[in-house]
């Protein structure tokens, strides 16, 4: 009967993932096959292929991939590679003209290795529930795995061979799992902390952000617990052993699964973790830090750290309140910015050219004001609603050194300021890519923030237990409006309290280069044709011949043009005005051309916002 009752208490949670995994693979599996994604074929063709090439042949310089480094991933995609022939092979073939067997076999490829990678994600579900629910409760680890399970975004980034793919499942684990061993002091979880972040570093260099992070996430649970001052010696003590602890688990997982490191371990560990480019501007302090810090907790008795944290933790209502309203300041300077008509920061122009190549206060200043503009217009408006309620409740809520709920909460939202501000002084805008880890986040405290809006006194009175199982359906519900909206366009999603002349995600993924060769291929004598295109996706698609290079001296059929890739062509070729540019033998207007409002043979609109665009223009319509 125990055991009975047990499975009965279960079966909300089974059915919510039923119905969250049921979507997500009839949205997603249609989609898999039917995709062309940047920086894609440099995996699929070369990169998955050479990783396991070089570990059957014992090269295990062959296994440093790239400069991500991307071993993570090459594990996991690399599992279809039996069931495909050599990617390697048709790699030269992307550009030139192909014949239906051989496009058949790149279809194949692609999804064989995508595969892998998708069904990793969904098993990653259970295991966000399981951290979750273990940090919070039920409720909200249900109410997570609805927001993380259906956000268009995250279930586009799930559809492709690419380091972020999994990256905002490995980090988040780490981070999760490391919250749990604090919570519980439990050291499996430590362990299991140190060996995702091993994976996490291995996948992408900037996992590394989560080396200072744990360390201060030390003193934030000291600013944040309650405890006496012997306590607080032991506590500071046993936690930074357990720092170091993780710290070696990390990196023994790095040399143990990364064989390039196994040739000279100390220079790969090196370039793998603070040599790395995410370290890059800031390991000479962090190190200095790190052994200040030591050298105070081990022969000083952690006198200076109690002395730095004391007013702090006297005040902790005060410094949760601070950076909370700092946060809720950054928000709504966004939701301004664009009421205003991106008046005081162009978002879209900033996140276009993700990198800055000067670096200043004024380029800091840009990437941390238009950090959110990703987030809050990335995700659902439900999504959003909550999220905001979120860090409200941690800025207004009364005792809330009482409410363990919003403490652990604040920790997550603390990371998201870190991350934003990390990128910022590496002078990298937070694009979606750039930011993907943080989405799962977010997602998580907009269903604390749930969460604490139904239990509200205020709301209770009114609501039934029965209602939370009524408002997940709602929930679900919505999600799949949000889906079906900009399907199959998903990593393209827009927020719909986005106006519509914005764009969240200007530098796209490539979407629409799937339907555009579709159009070329089935036209007559598509074989024949010579196409140009400024997506190199649809070049690899399309079975005639295709040039990006409008300085070949090719008489074009078809220009294949996009909203995403025009600012570039533009600053190529110099236009000024309405002035005609050559491509290949053929004088044209790009001003026309790239105008969303001309006539065109056929025209994409990526996620119903008309200048989001892919359309192709014929040779005869393009001179008229």
């Amino acid at each position: 009967m125990v055991k009975f009752s047990k499975i009965k208490k279960e079966i909300p949670a089974i059915l919510v993932f039923i119905a969250v995994i049921s979507v997500n693979l009839y949205f997603g599996i249609p989609r898999i096959e039917k995709f062309s994604a940047i920086d894609e074929a440099l995996w699929s063709y070369d990169r998955v292929p050479r990783f396991w090439k070089s570990i059957k042949k014992g090269n295990w310089k062959g296994t440093s991939l790239c400069d991500k480094p991307g071993v993570t991933l090459a594990a996991i995609s690399g599992i279809g590679l039996p069931f495909i022939p050599d990617p390697q092979k048709y790699e030269k073939i992307r550009s030139q003209a192909k014949t239906p067997e051989q496009l058949a076999t790149i279809k194949k490829i692609y999804l064989v290795l995508r595969l892998p990678v998708y069904i990793f994600t969904l098993l990653s579900l259970p295991f966000f529930y399981f951290f979750i629910k273990r940090l919070w409760n039920e409720k909200i680890a249900l109410l997570s795995i609805i927001f993380i399970g259906l956000s268009p975004i995250l279930l586009g980034i799930s559809l492709i061979v690419n380091t972020d793919a999994i990256l905002w499942i490995l980090m988040p684990f780490s981070l999760l799992s490391f919250l749990v061993y604090q919570k519980e002091n439990n050291r499996k979880f430590l362990y299991l902390a140190g060996i995702i972040l091993g994976f996490s570093i291995l996948n992408k260099f900037v996992a590394n952000l989560l080396f200072p992070f744990f360390l201060a996430l030390i003193f934030l649970k000291y600013i944040l617990d309650d405890c006496s001052k012997e306590e607080n010696i032991q506590y500071f003590k046993k936690s930074m052993r357990d720092y170091f602890i993780l710290v070696l688990i990390s990196i023994a997982t790095i040399l143990i699964f990364y064989p390039n490191a196994w040739i000279k371990p100390i220079k790969s560990l090196l370039e793998t973790t603070i040599l790395s480019m995410a370290f890059e501007r800031i390991w000479p302090m962090f190190l200095a830090m790190l052994a200040i810090i030591s050298a105070d907790i081990f022969i000083l008795k952690s006198f200076f750290v109690q002395k730095i944290c004391a007013p702090f933790r006297t005040h902790k209502s005060i410094f949760i309140k601070i950076i909370s309203s700092f946060v809720l300041f950054l928000i709504f300077f966004v939701f301004i910015n664009v009421i205003q008509e991106m008046k005081y920061y162009d978002f879209e122009t900033i996140h276009f050219m993700p990198k800055a190549d000067t670096s200043s206060f004024a380029e800091f200043l840009s990437s941390l004001l238009s950090a959110f503009y990703p987030l809050i217009y990335g995700i659902p408006p439900i999504t959003t609603l909550f999220l905001i309620s979120a860090v409200f409740f941690l800025i207004f809520s009364k005792n809330i050194k009482e409410k363990n709920n919003l403490l652990m909460a604040f920790n997550l939202l603390s990371f998201i300021l870190v991350f934003y501000l990390a990128n910022s002084i590496a002078h990298i805008s937070s694009t979606v890519r750039y930011q993907i880890v943080i989405y799962p986040l977010a997602s998580i405290l907009a269903a604390i923030g749930l969460h604490e809006f139904i239990k509200s006194k205020s709301i209770q009175k009114y609501l039934p237990e029965t209602t939370f199982y009524i408002l997940i359906t709602l929930l679900i519900l919505t999600s799949i409006i949000s889906l079906r909206s900009i399907r199959p366009f998903f990593l393209s999603y827009s927020s719909e309290i986005l106006p519509q002349k914005y764009i969240v995600n200007p530098r796209d993924m490539a979407d629409g280069s799937w339907e555009a060769s579709e159009y070329l291929n089935a036209l007559p004598d598509a074989k024949d044709l010579v196409i140009f295109s400024d997506k190199k996706q649809v070049c690899e698609k399309f079975i005639g011949k295709c040039s990006q290079q409008a300085k070949d001296n090719l008489t074009f059929d078809y220009f294949v043009t996009s909203r995403s890739e025009r600012d570039e062509v533009f600053s190529e070729a110099k236009v000024v005005g309405t002035q005609d540019y050559k491509i290949g033998t053929e004088l044209v207007n790009l001003t026309k051309m790239y105008s969303g409002k001309e006539s065109s043979d056929f025209k994409i609109i990526i996620g119903g916002r008309t200048n989001n665009y892919v359309k192709i223009t014929s040779a005869q319509s393009a001179n008229k």
